[in-house]
């Protein structure tokens, strides 16, 4: 790619704060040249909206109100000007007609869509994402065990490509005596409750390895329950998020059982923030990082609570695995720039 792009990118920008994967993407979209950006969750859901998609999940075909009228901006927009690559990031409110003006008005853009979630399951579903399929160029998605459904769908060429990380932000930082207070432990976990990772957290505690969680107010009915596990707050938005990696001595590394995850952003924000990474063996994982080298893994409770007594004591091993699996992510290309780059790459070239 030699020539500099006007792009169109579309996603949810708000909210989640620095830690929103949507927008680091698009701050790298920028890098390729001009970007005009329409925000679908500048205006926060209301309860007709939740209202709509749990109607929908209930198997109602509802549409979902487009809260911050998205699609009357792209009509306006591909009217105004002639774009390269059109981006949709995660299009769950992206009607039907908007696609048919972009093939009309825009045929010359390259139509991309990106999800990092299971699109394949109807919790993460719309009507009018469902429609809007058959109209991507390209569909790229982090579940590879969701490209031959997605095809099934209706999308045309499904594009798989790994997690990733976003350079500057997923960092090693160097914390102070009162960040390494607030943050410092020697097992930590960052993430939404799940009854299976639950599960194994409380088994953690039950044979006498301390665990702090940021995450989700579900956790916090457990905590007062253990002494061993501490419930820290909320998750973290920012870059406190990447510093309360950087203070785990272990960082676990769940998978969302509800999307049948093979890895997942933590599999590699983890090791780009250079901590120690332990998390759950799958076939994915193995191929990103070494066992034993670059990270570690479990496959049960037992070898969870093993590989946390193990590497709480061989504190040397430890720091080499996590320096490595940082040096990992830089070498391989698992960065959002070099993600993308090769995701445009690809749908230039597409004949």
């Amino acid at each position: 790619m030699e020539r500099k792009l006007h792009i169109l990118s579309i996603g949810g920008f708000s909210g989640l704060g620095e830690s929103n994967t949507c927008l680091q993407r698009n701050r790298i979209l920028q890098t390729f040249g001009e970007v005009d950006q329409i925000d679908t969750t500048a205006v926060p859901f209301n309860l007709w909206y939740r209202s709509c998609n749990k109607l929908f999940q209930w198997g109602l075909p509802i549409s979902l109100p487009d809260l911050c009228g998205a699609n009357k901006q792209i009509k306006e927009k591909i009217h105004r000007n002639k774009y390269d690559i059109i981006w949709i990031d995660k299009g769950i409110i992206i009607n039907e007609d908007s696609f048919i003006a972009i093939k009309k008005y825009a045929p010359q853009a390259k139509l991309i869509g990106y999800s990092p979630d299971y699109m394949c399951a109807r919790h993460n579903q719309t009507k009018a994402f469902l429609a809007s399929l058959k109209f991507y160029d390209v569909y790229v998605t982090t579940k590879s065990y969701s490209v031959d459904e997605l095809k099934i769908l209706g999308c045309k060429d499904v594009y798989f490509v790994g997690n990733s990380y976003q350079e500057g932000f997923h960092r090693p930082y160097v914390l102070t005596a009162d960040e390494q207070k607030k943050y410092g432990c020697a097992v930590g976990f960052i993430g939404a409750w799940e009854k299976e990772r639950s599960d194994s957290i409380i088994y953690l505690a039950e044979n006498g390895i301390k665990v702090r969680i940021w995450g989700s107010k579900e956790w916090e009915d457990i905590c007062t329950c253990h002494e061993n596990i501490e419930f820290r707050g909320k998750e973290l938005l920012d870059e406190t998020y990447c510093k309360a990696i950087c203070g785990c001595k272990i960082s676990l590394c769940f998978l969302r059982k509800i999307n049948l995850d093979l890895q997942t952003t933590r599999s590699v924000e983890i090791p780009a923030c250079g901590s120690f990474m332990l998390a759950e063996r799958t076939k994915e994982h193995l191929a990103m990082f070494e066992e034993g080298k670059e990270a570690a893994y479990f496959s049960s409770n037992k070898e969870l609570l093993e590989k946390c007594r193990y590497y709480l004591t061989h504190e040397e091993e430890r720091k080499q695995i996590a320096a490595a699996g940082h040096e990992r992510c830089t070498n391989s290309g698992y960065s959002n720039y070099d993600r993308i780059r090769a995701i445009i790459d690809y749908a230039l070239n597409k004949k």
